[in-house]
């Protein structure tokens, strides 16, 4: 009985402190669209007329967050495109002022343009968002007459771009050129989708060459190297650009790295769902993460299950994608504001259809969240989940 006791009390132990059971509320498609329209919602929301959104707001204080991240913005303009090709047509008019709003800062050097707003530098990570948004405005409208200015803007992703792949993160109006040495955590993979998405727009132009370079910079370990990170990067706008990319154009190394993102995104998502927020649980696995680092994981991981459809490397690891992010669309559905609780609340605009941690919201937790919901409902609904 004493050795039964041991065994029984450290399985629970082990059970409670080392693997936790998941949490997977039940869900299905309509209600992850519905929440992903709701996060579209608060965006637009939360929209001045010149373009720009709450950038972050406090609801334990009420305070509005002043700063502005350029980046973030674009990041958001794309996600409102994506509602827009899924049939949400309601928010291509919003999307189209927020684009509005970085085209303001185009700049035209040399062959190329960039984006500058403020005064400060211009930004790799946003001129990658603003290829890809300018992209999916012109498959939802028909509308060729950016073409020169998408091309443009691409020639300046290439112009940052070094002979071993890397590219720099910074451009200075002042001096005229690049800030040496200063490479973006997340800029790479934002501009390494741009440039894939230019490939499948305009293609036989060379942009393929560009991403290739890039891409395996980033699989084959390059980048930590050059850059000093402790190990490679999960990154999810790689996922994107790999998920846009035709299959016959991956070699095994960008499949063998496609797999390898599958595998921590999904293991970020596994680790969510074995957060309840209770006492015991937080200190064990700590708090529910940040709404924007859990989106990223599922938005990361539907594009590689977009990949995994037509690549048949990767074919046998659907059915786990599918499980992964219709456990974390449940866990995000049930974790989002809804109206009866903003209702409740002093400013309910700015509580409805948003996601916290703690206390706080930020623009790329609806953003990120939105993108990822909006991935596992086409996944959910292609098994009929």
């Amino acid at each position: 009985m004493r050795h039964a006791a041991v065994w029984i009390i450290g399985a629970a132990l082990f059970r409670v402190a080392v693997v936790p059971a998941e949490v997977c509320p039940a869900v299905d498609p309509d209600s992850v669209h519905t929440a992903a329209v709701a996060a579209g919602d608060w965006l637009v929301r939360n929209q001045d007329e010149t373009g720009r959104f709450l950038y972050g707001y406090d609801r334990s204080t009420s305070q509005v967050n002043p700063d502005y991240n350029i980046v973030r913005h674009a990041g958001a303009t794309n996600s409102l495109y994506q509602l827009a090709a899924v049939g949400e047509a309601g928010f291509l008019e919003p999307a189209d002022r927020a684009l509005g709003y970085l085209l303001d800062g185009a700049v035209d050097h040399d062959d190329w343009t960039t984006i500058v707003l403020d005064g400060r530098k211009a930004r790799l990570g946003t001129v990658g968002f603003t290829v890809v948004a300018l992209i999916q405005r012109r498959a939802l409208t028909g509308d060729t007459g950016y073409d020169e200015l998408i091309r443009a803007l691409g020639r300046f992703i290439v112009a940052q771009q070094e002979p071993d792949g890397s590219i720099r993160a910074f451009w200075d109006p002042a001096t005229g050129g690049p800030t040496p040495g200063e490479y973006g955590k997340f800029a790479t993979g934002e501009a390494v989708w741009a440039l894939v998405e230019l490939d499948n727009t305009f293609p036989g132009e060379g942009w393929w060459e560009a991403a290739e370079l890039t891409l395996h910079y980033l699989a084959d370990g390059s980048r930590v190297r050059k850059e000093g990170h402790r190990a490679r990067l999960p990154d999810h706008w790689a996922a994107y650009a790999l998920g846009a990319a035709a299959p016959d154009r991956l070699d095994d190394e960008l499949t063998d790295y496609a797999q390898r993102l599958a595998g921590y995104f999904s293991m970020r998502l596994r680790l969510e769902a074995q957060r309840t927020g209770t006492p015991l649980n937080v200190a064990v696995r700590a708090y529910p993460g940040p709404p924007s680092g859990v989106g990223t994981a599922a938005e990361g991981l539907a594009a590689l299950y977009r990949l995994a459809g037509d690549d048949p490397r990767l074919a046998t690891l659907r059915p786990d994608m599918t499980e992964r992010l219709a456990c974390n669309a449940g866990l995000m559905v049930e974790r989002q504001v809804g109206s009866s609780e903003a209702s409740a609340a002093g400013d309910p605009g700015k509580l409805e259809g948003a996601w916290f941690y703690r206390s706080y919201t930020q623009v790329d937790d609806q953003q990120h969240v939105l993108s990822g919901l909006l991935g596992a409902e086409q996944a959910m609904r292609e098994i009929d989940i």
